[in-house]
Protein backbone atom coordinates (compact mmCIF):
# COMPACT_ATOMS: atom_id res chain seq x y z
CA UNK A 1 0.00 0.00 0.00
CA UNK A 2 3.05 2.33 0.65
CA UNK A 3 4.82 2.23 -2.52
CA UNK A 4 1.29 2.52 -4.12
CA UNK A 5 0.14 5.79 -2.43
CA UNK A 6 3.55 7.63 -2.93
CA UNK A 7 3.69 6.34 -6.59
CA UNK A 8 0.19 7.94 -7.01
CA UNK A 9 1.15 10.91 -5.12
CA UNK A 10 4.46 11.24 -7.22
CA UNK A 11 2.77 11.11 -10.46
CA UNK A 12 0.38 13.94 -9.16
CA UNK A 13 3.31 15.71 -8.24
CA UNK A 14 5.32 15.80 -11.46
CA UNK A 15 1.98 16.48 -13.19
CA UNK A 16 2.15 19.55 -11.56
CA UNK A 17 5.62 20.23 -12.28
CA UNK A 18 4.76 19.27 -15.71
CA UNK A 19 1.51 21.87 -16.32
CA UNK A 20 2.90 24.49 -19.01
CA UNK A 21 2.62 27.88 -17.94
CA UNK A 22 -1.21 28.59 -17.92
CA UNK A 23 -0.78 30.08 -14.51
CA UNK A 24 -0.01 33.51 -14.97
CA UNK A 25 -3.43 35.33 -13.51
CA UNK A 26 -2.96 32.37 -10.73
CA UNK A 27 0.21 34.18 -9.57
CA UNK A 28 -0.92 36.89 -7.79
CA UNK A 29 -2.50 34.59 -5.48
CA UNK A 30 -1.33 32.38 -2.21
CA UNK A 31 -2.11 29.61 -0.06
CA UNK A 32 -5.22 27.58 -1.12
CA UNK A 33 -6.74 29.90 -3.18
CA UNK A 34 -3.88 29.78 -5.64
CA UNK A 35 -4.59 25.86 -5.95
CA UNK A 36 -7.68 26.79 -6.83
CA UNK A 37 -7.37 29.10 -9.20
CA UNK A 38 -4.69 26.49 -10.75
CA UNK A 39 -7.21 23.82 -10.69
CA UNK A 40 -9.64 25.99 -12.49
CA UNK A 41 -7.51 26.91 -14.97
CA UNK A 42 -6.28 23.18 -15.51
CA UNK A 43 -9.77 21.65 -15.70
CA UNK A 44 -11.05 24.78 -18.53
CA UNK A 45 -9.06 23.18 -21.64
CA UNK A 46 -9.66 19.45 -20.57
CA UNK A 47 -13.72 17.38 -20.15
CA UNK A 48 -14.84 16.51 -16.57
CA UNK A 49 -15.28 12.49 -15.79
CA UNK A 50 -18.77 11.77 -15.30
CA UNK A 51 -19.78 11.18 -12.35
CA UNK A 52 -29.24 15.35 18.59
CA UNK A 53 -26.69 12.64 17.42
CA UNK A 54 -23.89 10.26 19.21
CA UNK A 55 -20.66 12.26 19.35
CA UNK A 56 -18.65 9.43 19.53
CA UNK A 57 -19.68 8.75 15.77
CA UNK A 58 -17.96 9.40 12.54
CA UNK A 59 -20.21 12.37 11.96
CA UNK A 60 -22.31 13.79 14.64
CA UNK A 61 -23.78 16.79 13.02
CA UNK A 62 -27.74 16.82 13.77
CA UNK A 63 -30.88 19.27 13.45
CA UNK A 64 -30.11 20.71 16.51
CA UNK A 65 -26.29 21.97 14.97
CA UNK A 66 -28.04 23.69 12.33
CA UNK A 67 -27.16 27.68 12.50
CA UNK A 68 -30.13 29.98 11.51
CA UNK A 69 -29.50 33.17 13.95
CA UNK A 70 -32.20 34.74 11.72
CA UNK A 71 -34.19 33.26 8.41
CA UNK A 72 -35.93 35.08 5.30
CA UNK A 73 -38.47 33.18 3.74
CA UNK A 74 -38.22 32.08 0.03
CA UNK A 75 -38.92 34.79 -2.50
CA UNK A 76 -40.11 34.77 -6.11
CA UNK A 77 -38.92 37.97 -6.85
CA UNK A 78 -36.11 37.65 -9.83
CA UNK A 79 -32.66 38.39 -8.17
CA UNK A 80 -29.29 38.59 -10.17
CA UNK A 81 -26.83 36.05 -9.17
CA UNK A 82 -22.92 36.92 -9.83
CA UNK A 83 -21.11 33.95 -9.39
CA UNK A 84 -19.63 33.04 -5.75
CA UNK A 85 -16.48 31.38 -7.58
CA UNK A 86 -15.26 34.92 -8.84
CA UNK A 87 -14.64 36.54 -5.55
CA UNK A 88 -11.19 36.67 -4.24
CA UNK A 89 -10.71 34.38 -1.83
CA UNK A 90 -8.26 34.03 1.04
CA UNK A 91 -5.18 31.60 1.49
CA UNK A 92 -6.66 28.69 2.95
CA UNK A 93 -9.59 29.02 0.10
CA UNK A 94 -12.67 31.12 2.11
CA UNK A 95 -14.10 33.60 -0.29
CA UNK A 96 -13.98 37.22 0.66
CA UNK A 97 -17.29 38.45 0.60
CA UNK A 98 -18.76 41.82 -0.86
CA UNK A 99 -22.45 43.19 -0.87
CA UNK A 100 -24.31 41.19 -3.39
CA UNK A 101 -26.27 38.58 -4.43
CA UNK A 102 -24.04 35.76 -5.11
CA UNK A 103 -24.34 31.79 -6.11
CA UNK A 104 -22.58 28.24 -7.47
CA UNK A 105 -23.81 25.45 -9.01
CA UNK A 106 -22.12 22.29 -7.16
CA UNK A 107 -21.39 18.90 -6.77
CA UNK A 108 -22.56 17.83 -3.50
CA UNK A 109 -22.36 14.35 -1.56
CA UNK A 110 -24.74 12.67 0.73
CA UNK A 111 -23.27 11.82 4.22
CA UNK A 112 -25.99 9.59 4.89
CA UNK A 113 -25.47 5.47 2.92
CA UNK A 114 -29.55 5.08 2.94
CA UNK A 115 -30.44 7.88 1.58
CA UNK A 116 -31.87 7.93 -2.27
CA UNK A 117 -31.06 10.36 -4.78
CA UNK A 118 -34.62 12.43 -5.28
CA UNK A 119 -35.16 15.98 -4.39
CA UNK A 120 -36.99 16.42 -0.82
CA UNK A 121 -39.08 18.90 -0.01
CA UNK A 122 -38.02 21.23 2.84
CA UNK A 123 -35.52 23.51 3.34
CA UNK A 124 -32.16 23.31 4.33
CA UNK A 125 -29.72 25.12 7.04
CA UNK A 126 -25.46 25.18 7.04
CA UNK A 127 -24.60 23.32 10.27
CA UNK A 128 -20.77 22.93 11.18
CA UNK A 129 -19.22 19.33 10.55
CA UNK A 130 -18.78 17.42 13.85
CA UNK A 131 -17.44 14.23 15.12
CA UNK A 132 -14.65 11.99 15.10
CA UNK A 133 -14.42 12.08 11.74
CA UNK A 134 -14.99 15.71 11.15
CA UNK A 135 -11.62 16.93 10.03
CA UNK A 136 -10.96 14.43 7.41
CA UNK A 137 -14.43 15.21 6.35
CA UNK A 138 -13.70 18.52 6.03
CA UNK A 139 -10.49 18.23 4.63
CA UNK A 140 -12.00 16.07 1.60
CA UNK A 141 -14.34 18.34 0.86
CA UNK A 142 -12.21 21.41 0.45
CA UNK A 143 -9.93 18.95 -1.57
CA UNK A 144 -12.26 17.59 -3.92
CA UNK A 145 -11.68 21.18 -5.98
CA UNK A 146 -8.06 20.65 -6.67
CA UNK A 147 -9.04 16.92 -8.39
CA UNK A 148 -11.19 17.51 -10.86
CA UNK A 149 -10.37 13.90 -12.67
CA UNK A 150 -11.71 12.22 -9.50
CA UNK A 151 -14.91 11.27 -10.55
CA UNK A 152 -17.66 12.48 -8.14
CA UNK A 153 -19.13 8.52 -7.17
CA UNK A 154 -15.43 7.74 -6.17
CA UNK A 155 -15.30 10.45 -3.74
CA UNK A 156 -18.50 9.60 -2.57
CA UNK A 157 -17.58 5.90 -2.09
CA UNK A 158 -14.55 7.41 -0.15
CA UNK A 159 -16.96 9.45 2.34
CA UNK A 160 -19.08 6.60 3.10
CA UNK A 161 -16.19 4.41 4.53
CA UNK A 162 -15.06 7.63 6.17
CA UNK A 163 -18.75 8.45 7.61
CA UNK A 164 -18.78 4.45 8.47
CA UNK A 165 -15.91 4.86 10.34
CA UNK A 166 -13.57 2.41 8.30
CA UNK A 167 -9.91 2.80 8.87
CA UNK A 168 -7.48 3.60 5.92
CA UNK A 169 -6.01 0.30 5.62
CA UNK A 170 -9.16 -1.93 5.40
CA UNK A 171 -10.66 0.21 3.08
CA UNK A 172 -10.76 -1.61 -0.46
CA UNK A 173 -7.61 -0.52 -2.93
CA UNK A 174 -9.70 1.46 -4.96
CA UNK A 175 -11.24 3.82 -2.13
CA UNK A 176 -7.52 3.57 -0.79
CA UNK A 177 -6.43 4.65 -3.80
CA UNK A 178 -8.87 7.93 -4.30
CA UNK A 179 -7.50 8.96 -0.67
CA UNK A 180 -4.02 9.15 -1.33
CA UNK A 181 -5.13 10.86 -4.81
CA UNK A 182 -7.18 13.29 -2.70
CA UNK A 183 -6.41 13.79 0.54
CA UNK A 184 -3.06 15.72 2.44
CA UNK A 185 -0.38 13.23 3.88
CA UNK A 186 -1.46 14.24 7.11
CA UNK A 187 -4.98 14.16 6.83
CA UNK A 188 -3.75 10.23 5.57
CA UNK A 189 -2.33 9.75 8.53
CA UNK A 190 -5.46 10.59 10.61
CA UNK A 191 -7.11 7.72 8.66
CA UNK A 192 -4.51 5.11 9.98
CA UNK A 193 -6.47 2.30 11.86
CA UNK A 194 -6.92 2.18 15.65
CA UNK A 195 -3.90 -0.19 16.39
CA UNK A 196 -1.46 2.12 14.04
CA UNK A 197 -2.59 5.27 16.70
CA UNK A 198 -1.82 2.84 19.78
CA UNK A 199 1.08 2.00 18.51
CA UNK A 200 2.48 6.16 18.66
CA UNK A 201 0.79 6.98 21.52
CA UNK A 202 2.49 4.17 23.45
CA UNK A 203 5.60 5.60 22.00
CA UNK A 204 4.60 9.36 22.91
CA UNK A 205 3.82 8.17 26.50
CA UNK A 206 7.32 6.06 27.16
CA UNK A 207 8.75 9.42 25.79
CA UNK A 208 6.53 11.56 27.73
CA UNK A 209 7.31 9.31 31.15
CA UNK A 210 11.06 9.47 30.88
CA UNK A 211 11.21 12.87 30.67
CA UNK A 212 8.38 12.91 33.54
CA UNK A 213 10.90 11.29 35.80
CA UNK A 214 13.60 13.43 35.23
CA UNK A 215 11.55 16.51 36.15
CA UNK A 216 9.35 16.23 39.45
CA UNK A 217 7.73 19.86 39.22
CA UNK A 218 6.75 18.53 35.68
CA UNK A 219 5.23 15.05 37.14
CA UNK A 220 3.34 17.15 39.73
CA UNK A 221 1.61 19.44 36.89
CA UNK A 222 0.63 16.07 35.04
CA UNK A 223 -0.86 14.93 38.07
CA UNK A 224 -2.98 18.02 38.74
CA UNK A 225 -3.81 17.53 35.01
CA UNK A 226 -5.40 14.25 35.22
CA UNK A 227 -7.13 15.14 38.39
CA UNK A 228 -8.59 17.66 36.94
CA UNK A 229 -9.87 15.34 33.64
CA UNK A 230 -11.03 12.73 36.11
CA UNK A 231 -13.23 15.83 37.85
CA UNK A 232 -14.73 17.34 33.99
CA UNK A 233 -15.56 13.58 33.36
CA UNK A 234 -17.34 12.70 36.47
CA UNK A 235 -19.43 15.95 35.99
CA UNK A 236 -22.99 15.94 34.68
CA UNK A 237 -23.96 16.35 30.83
CA UNK A 238 -24.43 20.04 29.90
CA UNK A 239 -27.96 20.49 29.23
CA UNK A 240 -29.47 20.05 25.76
CA UNK A 241 -31.68 22.96 24.10
CA UNK A 242 -33.67 22.67 21.18
CA UNK A 243 -33.61 23.67 18.07
CA UNK A 244 -36.49 25.28 16.13
CA UNK A 245 -36.18 21.86 14.43
CA UNK A 246 -37.03 20.05 17.23
CA UNK A 247 -40.38 22.22 17.35
CA UNK A 248 -41.35 20.44 13.90
CA UNK A 249 -42.29 23.54 12.67
CA UNK A 250 -42.43 23.71 8.87
CA UNK A 251 -39.62 25.20 7.02
CA UNK A 252 -40.53 25.77 3.40
CA UNK A 253 -37.38 24.84 0.21
CA UNK A 254 -35.28 27.54 -0.10
CA UNK A 255 -35.66 29.46 3.01
CA UNK A 256 -32.60 31.73 3.99
CA UNK A 257 -30.40 31.11 6.92
CA UNK A 258 -28.45 33.92 8.53
CA UNK A 259 -24.86 33.10 9.17
CA UNK A 260 -22.78 34.86 12.11
CA UNK A 261 -21.62 38.16 10.26
CA UNK A 262 -25.28 38.86 8.96
CA UNK A 263 -24.80 37.07 5.28
CA UNK A 264 -27.85 34.52 4.18
CA UNK A 265 -27.10 31.96 2.71
CA UNK A 266 -30.01 28.73 1.47
CA UNK A 267 -29.27 25.60 -0.41
CA UNK A 268 -31.06 23.69 -3.26
CA UNK A 269 -30.51 20.07 -3.61
CA UNK A 270 -31.21 18.62 -6.80
CA UNK A 271 -31.26 15.26 -4.96
CA UNK A 272 -27.73 14.80 -3.11
CA UNK A 273 -25.42 14.64 -6.23
CA UNK A 274 -25.91 18.94 -7.19
CA UNK A 275 -26.83 21.69 -5.07
CA UNK A 276 -27.29 25.01 -5.65
CA UNK A 277 -25.90 27.38 -3.19
CA UNK A 278 -26.92 30.68 -2.72
CA UNK A 279 -25.36 33.63 -0.52
CA UNK A 280 -26.77 36.77 0.34
CA UNK A 281 -24.71 39.56 1.94
CA UNK A 282 -26.30 42.94 2.60
CA UNK A 283 -24.40 46.14 2.69
CA UNK A 284 -25.09 46.48 6.65
CA UNK A 285 -22.98 42.96 6.97
CA UNK A 286 -19.85 44.60 5.21
CA UNK A 287 -20.18 47.77 7.85
CA UNK A 288 -20.67 46.12 10.81
CA UNK A 289 -17.44 43.67 9.87
CA UNK A 290 -14.62 44.87 11.64
CA UNK A 291 -12.47 42.33 9.71
CA UNK A 292 -13.16 40.72 6.40
CA UNK A 293 -16.24 39.08 6.31
CA UNK A 294 -15.55 35.02 4.52
CA UNK A 295 -17.27 31.93 4.13
CA UNK A 296 -16.18 28.44 3.23
CA UNK A 297 -19.05 26.62 2.10
CA UNK A 298 -16.97 23.51 1.97
CA UNK A 299 -16.82 24.09 5.85
CA UNK A 300 -20.96 23.13 6.44
CA UNK A 301 -23.30 20.62 5.95
CA UNK A 302 -26.87 21.07 4.30
CA UNK A 303 -28.41 20.00 6.82
CA UNK A 304 -32.58 19.36 5.55
CA UNK A 305 -34.87 20.48 8.74
CA UNK A 306 -37.35 17.96 9.37
CA UNK A 307 -37.28 14.36 10.36
CA UNK A 308 -35.78 12.22 8.78
CA UNK A 309 -33.04 14.48 8.15
CA UNK A 310 -30.64 14.81 5.41
CA UNK A 311 -26.88 15.79 5.41
CA UNK A 312 -25.61 16.94 2.69
CA UNK A 313 -21.86 17.94 1.87
CA UNK A 314 -20.94 20.45 -0.25
CA UNK A 315 -17.94 20.92 -2.50
CA UNK A 316 -16.68 24.06 -4.70
CA UNK A 317 -16.35 21.80 -8.16
CA UNK A 318 -18.61 23.24 -10.43
CA UNK A 319 -22.04 20.96 -11.42
CA UNK A 320 -23.08 20.25 -14.91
Amino acid sequence: MKRTTHSTIGFLLLSVLLIPNAFAQCENKSGFARLACQAQANSSSAALPPGVSDPKAAISTGLADAIHLGTQPPTDEPMVFEPLTELDRTDDGSFILKTGFYEAYVQSYTLDAGDVNATKPGGYYPAPIKGKKAKIIAALLKQVELHPDVPQADIQQLLFAIVQGTDLEKMTPAVQQTAARVLPQDTLKQMQGAEQAKVFQQNLMAMLNQRLAQNPAAQQQMNQWNNLQKQLESAAPPPTFKSEADADLPIARGTWAQMPGGFYVRYLPEGYMKTRLQVIVPKKAIEQAQTPLTFDPTQYLAILVQAPSERIGISLRPAH
